[in-house]
């Protein structure tokens, strides 16, 4: 083998190193598509705990507001980022983020909290328009929701470039956005609240309880000093002990009531795949087998270039 120039063997590492990226790609899009199908659909109120397929609606929780940053579009999930024109037409990322707030999916069973951090999301509702600073001073751009399947991928990825808008500005704004009331697709890890979390639970509001009524002694001898000695006895203190743990099993029933015992999220088992989508189970599988045969083609045509490129240098 001669060295050659260094410049073709820069390009042969980089189709090599392409054509493992690819492979990968196509791998790991493969095994999603068939995960999606094999999985059943359980139901919130009966799921197993572990690694789990739900479907539902998605909502917001009580009270909550969660607002995309660059339309300021109120929404359960956003993912934004922001990208500046360079020579030659060339976009470079310049600013990025997702978000990180629990929402709610809902089916006809009950309610689960959704922790997105570190989600695999697959929006259908992505807005690309352009301006002149960095931030952008048009906060109601058109929203331009894409259905399913093919159109989602290709239109999702190069439909903005084809704005009306293109040209106008220095600076490129893609936001994707989930709505309360998107349907809502979810492979994670499940768990709900067991007797062993509200027992610790309960220990702790309990020793908070005590902890308060020490500070204030007055309110704690009026209440527990039955004999009236101005002391705390051991008798007494555990009249208390029992007082604080009646108020807290009161207090901890009225509050695990309001709240919603069940979360899904990323699986502390490494290797198991966190996926959100506001795709229906169908069109997801067909994206993602869409991608794999992308990548495998991606494989195919850079691992000939790579070996094309080695077989020049061999003499």
């Amino acid at each position: 083998m001669t060295r050659g120039d260094p410049q073709t063997w820069f390009w042969l590492a980089a189709c090599a190193a392409g054509s493992i990226a690819t492979f990968y790609y196509a791998f790991r899009n493969l095994v999603r598509a068939r995960l999606i199908e094999d999985t059943p659909t359980a139901r919130i109120r009966s799921a197993p705990q572990g690694q789990v397929e739900l479907e539902g609606h998605a909502e917001l929780l009580p009270g909550e507001r969660i607002r995309a940053p660059l339309t300021g579009a109120e929404c359960c999930w956003w993912r934004y980022k922001i990208e500046r024109r360079g020579e030659k037409n060339s976009w470079s990322q310049v600013e990025h983020g997702a978000s990180d707030d629990i929402f709610v999916l809902r089916d006809e069973t009950g309610s689960c909290l959704v922790d997105p951090e570190k989600a695999e999301v697959t929006p259908t509702d992505r807005t690309i328009w352009y301006g002149h600073s960095r931030h952008p001073g048009n906060r109601r751009p058109d929203r331009s929701p894409v259905r399913s399947g093919f159109s989602w991928s290709w239109g999702s990825r190069y439909g903005g470039l084809f704005s009306s808008s293109i040209g106008g500005g220095r600076y490129r704004y893609t936001e994707e956005r989930i709505y309360s009331g998107n349907p809502l697709y979810l492979i994670g890890h499940f768990r709900s609240e067991d007797d062993i979390h509200h027992a610790t639970e309960r220990k702790q509001m309990t020793r908070e309880k005590l902890r308060a009524w020490k500070s204030d002694q007055a309110v704690l001898l009026r209440r527990f000093d039955a004999d009236g000695d101005g002391q705390i006895d051991m008798q007494e203190w555990e009249r208390a002990q029992r007082a604080a743990a009646t108020e807290v099993a009161r207090e901890h029933s009225e509050q695990a009531a309001a709240r919603i015992p069940h979360r899904i999220g990323r699986s502390p088992t490494r290797g198991l795949p966190f996926l959100i989508s506001t795709l229906p189970q169908y069109d997801l599988v067909r994206r993602y087998r869409l991608s794999a045969g992308l990548s495998l083609a991606g494989f195919f045509v850079l691992g000939g270039i790579a070996v094309w490129l080695l077989g020049t240098r061999i003499l």
